[in-house]
């Protein structure tokens, strides 16, 4: 079973941040695989590691895109960023201190790619479009 489907849904039609949004849904594929397979621990902690750094990497290159737009939601889109991010360090910091409980009957992992995988969809859907409309209405450069 794979728990984030990547579909030309979310495609933006800026490859950059398509083919980074393409690799955050293997990120949080690879977390699942984990959990399923039962390496939980060791796993859970390297793909949520790369979750955290990949991401961070990714709302960069966004903001950067939106900043040279000069896309007027940019400081809504840095708090929905930042607030995820403050998500992502608290779940990695549990899991490093060895925090492996069920939450909301589901294994620690679980949890963690179940609630990135919906985040990642609905914020592609709902924040990350209007850039993007935005970005097709006003050409790169033009700002």
């Amino acid at each position: 079973m794979t728990l984030a489907v990547w579909s030309e849904k979310y495609a933006t039609g800026i490859d950059t941040i398509d083919a980074q949004h393409r690799r955050l849904f293997q990120a949080i594929n690879r977390m699942e695989e984990a959990y399923l397979a039962g390496t939980e621990e060791a796993e859970a902690q390297e793909s949520l590691a790369f979750l955290a750094r990949y991401t961070l990497e990714h709302f960069e290159t966004e903001e950067a895109l939106m900043r040279n737009i000069g896309y007027p939601m940019l400081e809504f889109h840095q708090k929905e960023h930042a607030d995820l991010m403050a998500r992502i360090l608290d779940m990695k910091a549990k899991l490093d201190e060895g925090f492996l409980v069920p939450i909301h009957g589901a294994d620690f992992a679980a949890h963690m790619a179940n609630f990135a995988a919906d985040w990642l969809a609905h914020h592609i859907n709902e924040a990350d479009m209007g850039y993007v409309q935005f970005v097709k209405e006003r050409p790169l450069g033009d700002g």
